[in-house]
């Protein structure tokens, strides 16, 4: 199966037309933009958070509008986003209809967390109904994994209150703490914003501080030693398909009890045996989610390959950020387009046995991620940075020639942000690249005056 065959499948319902692009800054849709303009559609109208760290597209690209958004952290400022798209600022508003004075634009938007079916009246193509998103609730969860049957590990759903929850972590402590996240009240969140590892009084009573205000229950469960990773699949009309694992590099600050998400790769590999756990488990999820809410489209399963192997924690019914990792393997792949298309219900010959080969033999040749965060802190311009590696040790380059990875800084919606890129072709592959992540963030912290501080990685135990 060729990547031409897709091309050809999906250009009947891209050819012509105009699509307004939502989900993220200016420059995070190159890549999509990339795929519409080869699948015959019109330049696109983006309208992003922010512009970002990076070169915005050209003119002839693409036409694109930034909201400035300005938030607390990154759940903030994608609600502050998200409300601003239900009502545009005038100017925006105004680029819209200079765009689309025909008012036949679609709306496109990979992750869109809140409820967004439209934006200045163009309706929002493969949205999701509220039944799917619902199942981002970290409390609702595990009621999921009971019917899809899924083994995961205990908890316990509780008040948001600090008598409940210290009850609860008691009776489900293995002797390295428990992890308490809260309910989604106030918005479905990720990114660890509202996720604690708490291993003592003080841990405990800042976790509860914080998830009261903002959550009326809290699912609380034993802390998982082992990598972060998880698992992408998509409900097609006739089948599932899952692709290749991904490691979530979740990091630890010594003697706090906040995690620190810090991108995705694909260098890592499990075993075989638990790659194809994780594979089977993500079809299982794909059938219940068709099953139980009529599910279609992408979907994640996060999850730790502990001791005993991978145990999920989480479910994104939606694209989830080490998707970019597999499918810049097959660049030239439609996939964007492809996967809102399954979403929105086009009932297309997908070929899902050839669609898994393809993107699973890619992406297991052709490895890819990296690391980034955000920072607190105002940084106005981009600047990148070579880094030179001897050891397993990175220092900034001097000078030109040839580089083994880079660093990124520049502004975000809430402070500064830092991405990391190794250079795939000096990266080893099975180990977790977080050791790496680490250390180059180090880099970051002493050279560049970036405040990250110190870091560890998780513990490999399988």
């Amino acid at each position: 199966m060729s990547v031409e065959y897709y091309t050809e499948l999906l250009r009947p319902h891209f050819q012509g037309r105009k699509f307004i692009l939502i989900g993220g800054p200016v420059v995070g849709f190159h890549d999509m933009i990339r795929q519409l303009r080869g699948l015959g559609a019109e330049r696109p109208l983006i309208i992003g958070s922010t512009l970002g760290t990076g070169d915005p597209p050209s003119e002839e690209d693409a036409l694109w509008c930034s909201l400035g958004v300005r938030g607390r952290d990154t759940m903030d400022s994608f609600y502050r986003y998200e409300a601003l798209l239900r009502d545009l600022p005038l100017e925006a508003r105004e680029k819209v209809e200079s765009y689309d004075p025909e008012r036949s634009a679609r709306v496109l938007g990979a992750i869109v967390l809140s409820n967004v079916p439209a934006v200045a009246g163009r309706p929002r193509y493969g949205g999701r109904p509220p039944s799917w998103a619902a199942l981002e609730d970290k409390v609702r969860i595990d009621a999921f994994w009971e019917a899809a049957r899924i083994r995961h590990s205990p908890s316990l759903i509780v008040a948001a209150e600090r008598d409940a929850l210290g009850a609860a972590a008691r009776k489900l402590d293995r002797g390295s703490g428990t992890v308490w996240t809260g309910d989604a009240r106030d918005g479905i969140h990720g990114g660890a914003i509202v996720t604690f590892w708490v291993n003592d009084g003080a841990a405990a009573e800042l976790a509860t501080a914080r998830i009261s205000s903002r959550c009326d229950r809290a699912r609380v469960m034993p802390f998982l030693e082992g990598i972060p990773c998880s698992i992408h699949g998509i409900v097609l009309p006739r089948a599932i398909i899952a692709f290749r694992p991904v490691e979530l590099l979740t990091l630890r600050r010594p003697g706090a009890d906040r995690f620190l998400y810090a991108g995705t790769a694909t260098f890592w590999d499990p075993t075989d045996t638990d790659r194809e756990e994780m594979r089977r488990i993500a079809r299982q999820v794909g059938e219940c989610l068709r099953s139980q809410v009529g599910f279609r489209g992408l979907f994640t399963v996060d999850g730790v390959m502990t001791e005993e192997g991978f145990l999920p924690t989480e479910l994104n019914p939606r694209a989830g950020a080490g998707l970019r990792g597999i499918t810049a393997a097959l660049p030239e792949l439609p996939f964007g387009p492809l996967t809102i298309a399954a979403q929105a219900g086009e009932a297309l010959d997908y070929r899902p046995e050839e669609l898994e080969s393809l993107v699973v033999e890619a992406a297991d040749a052709k490895r890819g991620g990296g690391g980034w965060t955000s920072f607190p802190g105002d940084r106005e311009q981009t600047e990148i940075h070579g880094l030179l590696e001897k050891s397993g040790r990175y220092r900034l380059a001097k000078g030109g020639g040839a580089t083994s990875a880079s660093l990124i800084i520049g502004p975000s919606d809430h402070g500064g942000f830092l991405a990391f890129t190794p250079n795939r072709d000096r990266m080893d592959r099975g180990p977790s690249v977080a050791p790496r992540v680490i250390d180059a963030f180090r880099v970051a912290d002493r050279d560049l005056g970036v405040p990250l501080g110190p870091l560890e990685p998780a513990r490999s135990v399988r």
